[in-house]
This record gives C-alpha cells, structure tokens and sequence, in this order.
C-alpha cells in the first residue's frame, strides 16, 4: 500500500482509476452506440443503458481504488464516485452549455456515487 505523508491514497492512484472508468465508458459507450444504431432502442430503455455503464465504469475505479487504499475502502470509492462526477459534469457543461436538467445531474451523481462506493466496499 503506498501511501502519502496524510495516511490517504496518491494522487497517481487517483489518476489510474480515472483512466480504468474512461476507458470502461469509452468502450461501453461505443457498444451502446452500435446497440442503437441495430436496435433503435428508445429513449428510456437508452437512459437505463447509459446510467448502467456510469454504474459499471466508476464501480471499476472504485474497485482499484479499494484495493490500493486497504482501509476505509467505501469511502475512498464514495470520494472517487463524486470527483468522477464532478468530472462528467464539467465536460457536460463544456459540450452542451448550460442546458443541463436538474433531475439527470442528480441522478447521475447518485448512481456514480453509489458505484464507486459499492466497487470500494467490494474491493
């Protein structure tokens, strides 16, 4: 367990864990593409596919983040779950401006709070 000077995680395994669920949700998100365009799925089916692969992507750096801390392993990936978010946000806000709904924010910061606390706890 490699850790700094405070007794928490480095920042490099932050960064890792960034990787892993961006390129989780990359390649899910090219599958869900591809899964449309066959499909023609409809737009509330669509939303539950997405938030799953939110849910799978942060509980994939919640679970390396887990591993690395070895202690207070949910609340690492809780912390990890909200700063992916807060991530997601800003470049929603950069590509779609300001029009972003209150209820999708919310609920996108639940379910990747929640997968990356369950990865941590898994872990």
């Amino acid at each position: 367990m490699e850790k700094n000077m405070a007794g928490g995680l480095q920042a490099i395994h932050f960064v890792k864990a960034f990787v892993i669920s961006a390129l989780i949700t990359a390649v899910m998100l090219l599958f869900c593409a591809f899964l449309l365009l066959k499909t023609g799925l409809s737009d509330q089916v669509l939303g539950i596919v997405l938030a799953g692969v939110d849910a799978l992507a942060v509980f994939a750096g919640g679970v390396y983040l887990g591993k690395k801390a070895g202690h207070q392993k949910f609340l690492w990936g809780l912390i990890f779950g909200i700063l992916y978010f807060l991530v997601y946000l800003l470049l929603s806000f950069l590509i779609g401006g300001p029009k972003l709904q209150a209820a999708g924010v919310l609920k996108s910061l639940i379910v990747m709070a929640a997968g990356g606390m369950v990865g941590g706890m898994i872990s």
